[in-house]
């Protein structure tokens, strides 16, 4: 009619190889659905397990620093507390039991 080509778009679609397996491609997901639905699908689960498991990883890593700065505070802690019985230990040789003068007391 009038001259006007109706397979406008045939020229795109000159590959007959291309065209039988996009057909194929299009009959296979009316027929499934993965290719609208499971590709989507297998990526989101893809994202959200590579997302879950850098924030545990993370989570563990930031548990294990914590427990790492606590068991070194409480190291130097025991070594101070070891330093400090060393130390009066060696005070107690002159250590002398005498009775606090009145003048110090402060309910006399």
């Amino acid at each position: 009619m009038l001259g006007i080509k109706y397979d406008v778009f045939r020229r795109a679609q000159s590959f007959p190889l291309v065209r039988f397996w996009w057909r194929r491609a299009v009959r296979f997901d009316e027929r499934t659905g993965m290719l609208t639905a499971g590709i989507p699908l297998t990526i989101a689960l893809f994202a959200s397990i590579t997302v879950t498991t850098v924030i545990l990883d993370r989570q563990f890593e930031l548990r294990d620093m914590r427990a790492r700065t606590i068991s070194k505070r409480e190291a130097s802690l025991e070594e101070e507390h070891r330093a400090m019985r060393e130390f009066l230990k060696g005070t107690e040789d002159e250590y002398e039991m005498k009775e606090i003068p009145d003048s110090w007391r402060i309910g006399r």
